[in-house]
């Protein structure tokens, strides 16, 4: 295990420690990532497995990195009379702009393939901190907020 500027010991290649860190720190598995458009993607969606970490993922819970580039559906009427739509940041200014990242909760689906887990998930609270081999090989910021809380019900996420 290598160490980080910081000296703290840097998590294993594909998995983040969850922060506040509780006593002993959790670490989670990031199976893999989706690149989504305009909107958060919904269950089931696959995802891209990072290489070698199908052997690893039988003590730790599987999640995934989503990268969404925030944009709204505008729609215009031209002189003709016909509608354009283009996408583009909120005119209004209500809606989230640039682009987010998140770790969600991810399953095996059963045909093979990995997948966002069923579900509807929301900010539960704590941080992970990437290890670096995720960081880059998708770009993605070292501290990613942690989306496993159902919003209706209030469960957080359970491998």
């Amino acid at each position: 295990m290598s160490t980080t500027a910081l000296g703290a010991p840097e998590p294993s290649r594909w998995t983040a420690r969850l922060h506040p860190i509780p006593d002993p720190a959790r670490e989670v598995m990031v199976i893999g990532w989706h690149a989504a458009f305009a909107n958060t993607p919904a269950a089931g969606t696959s995802l891209a497995v990072f290489g070698d970490t199908e052997s690893t993922t039988d003590h730790l819970p599987v999640m995934a990195l989503v990268r969404i580039e925030h944009a709204t559906a505008i729609d215009t009427i031209t002189p003709d009379g016909t509608r354009e739509t283009r996408w583009g940041p909120d005119p209004f200014g209500i809606a989230k702009t640039g682009i987010s990242w998140r770790l969600v909760p991810a399953h095996h689906d059963g045909d093979d393939r990995w997948v966002i887990a069923p579900g509807w998930w929301a900010a539960g609270g704590e941080e992970a901190v990437l290890s670096n081999s995720v960081t880059v090989r998708v770009g993605a910021p070292t501290v990613v907020p942690v989306y496993d809380r159902d919003p209706h019900t209030g469960k957080r996420w359970a491998s």
